[in-house]
This record gives C-alpha cells, structure tokens and sequence, in this order.
C-alpha cells in the first residue's frame, strides 16, 4: 500500500504556557523527596541523641555529687559514732574521762570539747589551742555575734546531735564546723561533747573523687559558706557562696553559672548532706565539655546525613542513566514517525529495556504499531480503556484478538494463538477460578443489560502468580444480546501486595498495641471530635466511644492535682512550642476507681498559616499497678530505714547498759544480743518487712544455743503472724531468756528441756497472745535474784512498756516458768 505524505507535527508542550521539565528532574525530585522527609526524622532523632548526650554527662556530675555527699555522710557519721561512744563512757572518772577525749580527738585528727549546761567548755584536748579565749559564745560554740552558743543549747534542749555550721573555735582559733553530741546521765543531758570537722580533711575527701582537672568540687554549711574546696584552698574557707538568681533550692540539682575564679561558663551540680542540714556539695565542670560532647555528635550524626544525601543523588543519577536510555530510544522513534522522517517499519527498533516496565512499554509500542496497521479504531478505543493488556472478542464471528501486552502478562509469546474460554479459564488461579467464571457467565447471560465488565483475579504464568485488573466494555444488540468485549488486563501485582503489606501492618500494629496493653487515640482538635480503640475505652471504663461526648468534655474526670499538667502539655503541642508530650495522671472510671494511666501523644496535621495542631494521635497505657509498685517500694524503704534506726538504738542501749567489769563477757553479751537483733532483720527482709512467723522467730533464736546431743527444745501453738515490732522485740526477750538459761538453767544440761508454747486468748481487753516459756531437767533454781540485770531490764522494756503486755515469772522446783500476756493487737502483722 502505497504511502502518502506526512506533515511534520508540532509537540503539544508548545502549545503551553511553561516549559515542562525532564524525567531526570522530576526522578531527582522524586529521590529528595524520599530522603528529605527521612533526613528531618534522623535529624531529630539526632536531636535526641545529642541532649541524651548532655543528659548523660549531667547525669555523671550529679552521680559524682551525690557520691561526695556520701563520703561526708559516712565521714560525719564517724566523728558522731566516736562521740556517741564517748558520749555513753562513766563520767565520775575525769581523768579516764579526759583520756578517752584525748584519745579519740588524736583518732580523727582533731580535738574534743565538752561543754557544760551554760555554754562553757570544761574539757578541751586541744594541745594547740592555748589560752581559752573569752568573749561571747557564737554558733556551735564559738567565737562571734551568733547569738550566744544556741548550737550547745540546741542540743541540750532536744537531746539529740547536731552538726553545726562553720565558725572559729575559741581556743582553737580555727575555722570548723562541729559535731555535738548529748551526753546523758539518768536520761537527762548533763554535758554535751563535740568535736571539730576540719575543712583540710573535707577538702582532702573532696580532692580524693577525682575529677580529672575538668572541675572542682566544693562543701557549704546551711550559711552558704565555704567548708572545703577540692583545690585545698585555705583562703576560701569561711567565704561565703555567691548569691543565686534561683529561688530555694532543693536537696539536688543541677544549675548553670559562671566560675569563681575566671568568669567561664561552668554547669554545676549540687546535693545535700543528710546528717547536716543546709549543707550541700558542689560538683562544677566547664560548660566546655557539654558543647564539647554535643559538637561531636552534632558532627558526627550531621556527616552522616551529608554522606547518605550525596550517596542518594549518586544513585539517583546511576538509575536515572539507567531508565533513560529505553525512553530516550522509544522516543527519538516516535518523533522520527511523527514528523515523517520514517515509517514505523523503517524506524530502528528501540533496544530491550531493563526495567520491566519500560520493557512492558517497548513491546507495547510495538504491538500498538502492528495494531495500527489493522484498524486504528480498534487502537484509540484500547488506548482509551487502558491500553495494557489489550483483547477484543467478536461473539458474532468467534473472531478473537489480544495484544502482545496481554500475551506477555500470561507468560506466552506474543505470536501465539490467543485460545479459548478454556485457555483462558485454565490460567486463572484456582482458588479465583469458580468467581471469575460465574462472573464472566453472569454478565454474558442472555438478558443482562450490563455494560462494563471488572473484575480482579490472579492468573498463573511461567514466571508465578499475577494479579490481573480486567476491564472492559460490552457491545449489546437491541434484545441485549452480546455483540463484541473490547477492553485490557491490568497487572496490578504491585497493588495488591501494597494492599496487603498494609493489611499485615495494620495487623501488627494492633497485635503490638495489644501485646502492650497500649490503648491508642486520635483527636480532631477543630471538631472536638475523638476516635478510641477499644483497649482506650477499657482503661477508662467507657463501653463505647458515645459515653465520652464531645472532646475536651472528659477531662472533668481529672484528678485536679494532674488536670493542669496534662492540659499546659496538650496546649503547648497544640501551639507548636512542642512535638509531643508525655503525662502521666489520674482518672475517675464510671465505676468510682481513680486509675493512674500514662499518655503519648503528638501532632499529626497542622495549620499551615497559623502552626497549630488540628489533629492529635497518641496511646495510653494503664500503669496503676507500676504506681502502686512505686509507692509500696517507698514505704518499704521507709520501713527499712525505721527499722535500722530502732536496731541502731538497741545497740546503743546494750552498749550502755551492758556490765563492762568482765571484758570477754561484755564482749560475748554484746554479740549475741547483736546477733539476735541480726537474725530478727534477717526474717524480716526475707518477709519483705512485712513481718514473720511467731515459730520462725523463736527456733531462729534457739538454734545456736542447742547442740546435736545437748539440751531439748520444743515449741508448739497456732501459726501467728508477728507484725515487723513485735519480731524484734520477741527475738530480744527470747534471746535474753534462752542466753539465763544457757547460764543457770535448762539449757545448761545436756538432761534440760525447754517447752514453748502460745495461744490466743479471749479476755475482756480484748484478744491475747499468751506466750509460755517453761524449763525442766536443769541445774536446781536458785531464788529469784536480788539483783536486776540488764536482760530483765530489756524483757520488760520490750515485753511490758513497747508492745503493751504484762508478766509473770515464778522459779518451781522443775526450773523457770516465765509468762507473758501480750495484746494481739499489737504484735500481730496486719492483714
């Protein structure tokens, strides 16, 4: 067929106001706009790092802080435990009196001054401290307009030690702090015995952490004087700390300032002394170092964001060569063809492409030419419908066509008959064959008006399992039957594992949300409109979302201690100040119970003229029972530290009370009452504090006074719990009566037999535990003893005025039967 004459075409861009921009361009764009987005995430969760970083340091001072607060602790702790010993020595021996002193002053470097109840120093074991100076007695004792000795009167007041704040001694003439110390005489305060803290060896304790000539570390009294330098500076001690902008201060932080010594910029943290109120330690290191740390991981992290940018636009210029190449060639033929330069046939054949989809358009060009060839009405209206895949069936004449396209996505050549129905059924996948079967039968029914033809299935090639999106119209006669399909088979494979990849993330997002017990919302800001995921409404007790009403409303259901907090938060991520938040507050359930639930949210879309949230998503979870946890460890610490005080003051008052003519037994009473107030605390910390069996208590005391063929002993009554005092005083009373029975009775003979046995008693006071102690098979009992010791003194201390019960001791021929009757109230454990 001969050809005619074409006209050059002009390109429809000239047609256009701007000028269009390349594929190259627009695949360069198309790369930023993926890592852009994923630059700004990294950047701030960089971000994050860095102030993690500095987090991290501060987190290092305040750790060296508190750890020097520790060291002044035990270093005070130890100058109050020798005085204390002093404190508790026989004062009618002055001169054994003044040698002690002596002695334990040289112990701890200092000296040691005892004052009488005016304020007076009447033993001073200075030896460089000279003639006693005169003059008004200042704070701890000291010279100077501090009003008089009030530290001394303090301690004679309450009876208890003091730590005073710095002051220059008046025979010493030195800068010290004190430590004073009661000193009682039938519980009454008659004296009171100090000692100096020297600010040399506070600052050698300051100087012996550590830190590296990075900073310093400096000790103040509850004037903001200076105690102790790291630096053993002489010429700061007894100069006061600069005034603070900050309002007053707490036991521990963390502020930022200016050095004493240059004017730097420092970050200084700071903690408390327990036993010194209103001192605290001062850990500083140059602000340096912070912006030091955040410059390397400001570099760091920012290098690699640069590095990954510049490797995204390589690879991204590679690939754009890559694609262009098939493109360029298809069209530098189309607009050989076009413009008449060539004839389809003539033109050169686009090279394979390798990328599919390119691939998928070359053959497409070629199969749309050889179609052009044979109808170009057929063509537009396959261009129109889709252009991919096309097919056309005749019903009339069987005549039956399919594009190379259409051929290709079946994994079959080109060239090859197109086959029947059941060609094309038999590629269908099976578990989509019976649905695409009655659907293809459905719409050719004699009948059916239907006119467009969709449906999606999977066919199976050589190469695996497709997705097939088949659309196409029906041409109908005037009685509706079938004349002609024409329509395309779309490969959407890539779309439907997009569908379900988000189905499968959608799906382990609830299971993650789920497995975390983690309740998840979203808020619609301009609407008041909120969304909750069932586990949401389950935390706060709601059945359905209906019974929240209109957004804020349910913030009434605050605690009004929290309901500030949470609302400041959600304002400032409203108003862009923030991106998130996370609060953790109270809320009233519909059924009356206050739940402490924890909650995360975000902004998700804001306005962009104005940058305020319009939509907030987040999660909360229930944390009651984390709080709960955190309360009842609180309390148990408070336990352990009442509980270690009380053990404190036992000792002491063996200690005190203990005869001390027999050194070895001394020695020997001592241990074992100490042991025994060991093994009380061992059953309690093993009942987390809670308290412990009665029988537990009393075997545990028995145990080492008993022997493989030695005396007997057995206990015997109901189980009863014994609340954490009633252990301690029981295990005392136990310990001094089997310790007399160890010495004069039962448990001095291998024949002797103890018997123990308890009940609980009505009375009209109220329940009883009845405890009975009974000896036999000992040595004969003497009559009762003229004398009080100090275990009848501690028995009845324990027995009668701390746990509120009464007595009765009686020496029958058989050996001691002793006797108590304690209120249940007050030694049973609760619950």
């Amino acid at each position: 067929m001969p050809q005619t004459a074409r006209q050059p075409l002009r390109s429809p861009a000239s047609h256009s106001s701007g000028r269009p921009f390349a594929l190259r361009l627009h695949l360069v764009a198309l790369v930023l706009a993926v890592l852009l987005p994923a630059l700004a995430f990294a950047a701030a969760a960089a971000w994050d790092a860095v102030r993690g970083r500095v987090a991290a340091e501060e987190a290092r001072l305040m750790e060296t802080a508190r750890a020097l607060a520790a060291a002044i602790d035990s270093h005070i702790a130890g100058h109050m435990a020798a005085l204390t010993v002093l404190a508790a020595s026989p004062g009618e021996n002055a001169e054994a009196l003044a040698a002690l002193a002596r002695n334990t002053g040289r112990a701890f470097g200092g000296w040691v001054v005892i004052f009488d109840r005016g304020g007076a120093p009447v033993l001073h074991t200075n030896p460089q401290g000279g003639a006693m100076h005169t003059g008004v007695l200042g704070p701890g004792g000291a010279l100077g307009p501090g009003g008089g000795g009030r530290w001394v009167e303090q301690v004679f007041f309450t009876g208890r030690p003091v730590v005073t704040d710095l002051a220059r001694g008046r025979v010493s003439g030195q800068m010290v702090a004190f430590v004073l110390v009661p000193m009682l005489r039938e519980g009454v305060v008659w004296r009171v015995a100090g000692m100096p803290l020297l600010p040399a060896r506070l600052s050698q304790l300051l100087a012996s952490r550590g830190l590296d000539g990075r900073g310093a570390a400096a000790l103040t009294d509850g004037q903001g004087a200076f105690i102790g330098h790291s630096r053993q500076d002489e010429d700061l001690v007894g100069r006061l700390r600069p005034p603070r902008p900050e309002r007053e201060l707490g036991p521990q932080g963390i502020l930022q300032g200016r050095s004493l010594a240059d004017g730097s910029a420092i970050r200084t943290a700071y903690h408390a002394v327990a036993s010194a109120p209103g001192w605290l330690v001062w850990v500083n290191e140059p602000e340096a170092i912070f912006r030091e740390a955040m410059r390397r991981a400001l570099l760091r992290l920012g290098g690699g964001a640069a590095l990954a940018l510049l490797l995204g636009l390589a690879l991204a210029a590679a690939l754009t060569r890559r694609l262009l190449r098939p493109v360029e060639a298809l069209v530098a033929r189309a607009e050989a063809v076009a413009e008449g330069r060539t004839t389809p046939d003539e033109a050169p054949e686009a090279p394979p492409a390798r990328v599919s989809e390119f691939e998928r358009l070359r053959r497409a060009v070629a199969a749309a030419e050889a179609a052009l060839r044979e109808g170009e009405q057929e063509l537009r209206r396959v261009q129109r419908i889709g252009r991919v895949g096309g097919f056309m069936i005749d019903f009339r004449t069987g005549e039956s066509r399919r594009s190379a396209e259409y051929m290709d996505l079946l994994g079959a050549p080109a060239e090859s008959s197109p086959g029947s129905y059941a060609t094309w059924l038999a590629h269908v996948h099976p578990q989509d064959r019976a649905r695409a079967a009655a659907y293809f039968e459905s719409v050719m029914a004699p009948g059916a008006t239907q006119t467009d033809y969709a449906q999606d299935y999977r066919v199976l090639t050589p190469f695996g399992t497709r997705w097939v999106s088949a659309r196409a119209e029906i041409e109908r006669d005037a009685e509706g039957r079938v004349l002609r399909m024409i329509g395309a088979h779309v490969d959407v494979t890539a779309l439907k594992q997009a569908e379900q990849a988000l189905r499968d993330s959608e799906e382990r997002l609830r299971l993650a949300l789920e497995a975390a017990e983690l309740g998840a919302w979203e808020v619609d800001l301009r609407q008041g409109h909120a969304v909750r995921t069932p586990r949401m409404l389950e935390i706060l007790g709601f059945g359905s979302e209906a019974q929240f009403g209109a957004y804020p409303s349910w913030r009434d259901r605050l605690h009004p201690e929290d309901r500030e907090r949470l609302t400041v938060a959600v304002e400032q991520v409203r108003r862009g100040e923030s991106e998130r938040y996370r609060v953790e507050y109270r809320f009233l359930r519909p059924d009356g119970q206050w739940r402490w639930v924890e909650s995360h949210g975000q902004a998700v879309e804001r306005d962009p003229e104005t940058g305020e949230a319009l939509r907030l998503i987040g999660t909360t979870q229930d944390v009651t029972a984390r709080r709960e946890a955190e309360d009842r460890q609180k309390l148990l610490s408070r336990e352990v530290d009442h509980r270690a005080k009380n053990a404190l003051a036992v000792v002491q008052a063996a200690l005190r009370l203990t005869p001390r003519d027999d050194p070895a037994a001394f020695a020997k009473a001592i241990e074992g009452r100490v042991m025994a107030l060991a093994r009380a605390h061992t059953l309690l910390a093993l009942g987390k504090w809670k308290g412990a069996q009665l029988r537990e208590v009393l075997e545990g005391e028995l145990a080492p006074f008993l022997g493989a063929a030695g005396p007997a002993a057995r206990c015997s009554g109901p189980k009863l719990a014994l609340s954490p005092a009633a252990v301690q005083a029981v295990a005392m009373t136990c310990h001094e009566l089997a310790t007399n029975a160890a010495k004069h009775g039962a448990l001095a003979s291998p024949t002797g037999r103890l018997e123990i046995s308890w009940s609980v008693e009505e009375g009209a006071g109220g329940s009883q535990l009845h405890l009975c102690w009974a000896e036999s098979g000992g040595p004969p009992p003497a009559a009762a003893p003229m004398r009080r010791g100090f275990g009848t003194s501690l028995i009845e201390a324990t027995v009668v005025r701390q746990l509120g019960g009464r007595i009765a001791t009686d020496w029958p021929s058989e050996g001691l039967l002793w006797q108590a009757w304690l209120p249940l109230s007050r030694v049973q454990a609760a619950g």
